[in-house]
This record gives structure tokens, C-alpha cells and sequence, in this order.
């Protein structure tokens, strides 16, 4: 399956599953077979897709594949800096499902604690604390949000500070 043809696809499935007032990009498309078993190159080039849904299809297609991941990780954490929030909080979710992720990759995602979504505020703490990473960037960040505005951001933030033993 080449990139266009799985573009169409996604698309098309999108199309058929959109109703006014839904946001299309939480529906986590089940891809065919097909689409499943291409070669991870169709989902690097899927990541950097001009469409939003296509990111998110391939974004989600690593998150079930942590292998695959870890072994594209580069690729992986660009959806980071995506300008689309729900992208960058799927990117947040598949790293956390990588082994080991290495204090730099803990260090740039504690960064997005300061992102203007907080529903990526929120999946950012909570990964933190997953990471088990005590880096003082880390933890500075995590400590400014556990003041912030939104509940569910500080409640994560807190919570992850106490999965690392620095909860003050």
C-alpha cells in the first residue's frame, strides 16, 4: 500500500463516521488488514501526512506496536512539536509505552507541561510519572504544574511527583 492510497482510505473512513458536533480525531479508526500489515515505512511517511487523521492513524498504529516504536523513536517523538494538540497528546502516549526511555525524551516531554492544550498538559504529567525519570528539568516542571489552572493537570502532576518520591 503506497501513502496515497492509505491517505484515501483514512480519509474516506473518516468521511463516513463524521456527524456535526463530533470531532472526528478521537475516533480510533480499526485500518483494514491490509493497511495493518504494510511495511512500517507507510506509517514514518503517514506521520508527516498533511492530514490530521492520517497522522492520528499512524500515531496510533505505532502505540499498538512499542517495538516498532522504540526502533522508529526519532520519528515518534517529531509528532511532539505536531501543531495539532490530539496528535501531540497520541505521541505522549506511545512513548510511554517504549522500555527505558532515555532522560532527553523524559526531559522534551516534561516540556509539553507547559503546552497550551491542557488535555496534553494532563497526558505529559501523567507519562512523566511513568517515565520514573528524576531529572531536575523533569521535576521543576512537574512542580510549576501542580499549580496549574486546570484540576486534572495538577492532580496528574502531583501524582506523578509521588510515583517518583518527590512529592513535597
Amino acid at each position: 500500500m503506497e501513502i496515497d492510497e492509505f491517505a484515501e482510505m483514512v480519509e474516506n473512513m473518516a468521511l463516513q463516521h463524521a456527524y456535526p458536533g463530533y470531532d472526528i480525531r478521537t475516533l480510533k479508526l480499526g485500518l483494514p488488514e491490509a493497511a495493518v500489515k504494510s511495511p512500517v515505512k507507510l506509517f514514518v511517511s503517514a506521520l508527516r501526512h498533511e492530514s490530521v487523521v492520517v497522522r492520528l492513524a499512524a500515531i496510533r498504529w505505532f502505540w499498538d506496536r512499542p517495538g516498532d516504536a522504540k526502533a522508529y523513536i526519532k520519528v515518534v517523538t517529531d509528532a511532539l512539536a505536531d501543531q495539532d494538540d490530539m496528535v501531540r497528546m497520541e505521541a505522549i502516549r506511545t512513548v510511554t509505552r517504549v522500555d527505558r526511555v532515555p532522560e532527553a525524551l523524559a526531559v522534551r516531554v516534561s516540556s509539553l507541561l507547559e503546552d497550551e492544550s491542557s488535555a496534553v498538559r494532563k497526558e505529559a504529567a501523567k507519562a512523566c510519572g511513568k517515565f520514573g525519570c528524576r531529572a531536575e528539568p523533569v521535576l521543576v516542571a512537574l512542580r510549576r504544574a501542580a499549580t496549574d489552572e486546570n484540576t486534572e493537570v495538577r492532580w496528574k502532576a502531583n501524582k506523578a511527583l509521588r510515583k517518583l518520591g518527590v512529592y513535597v
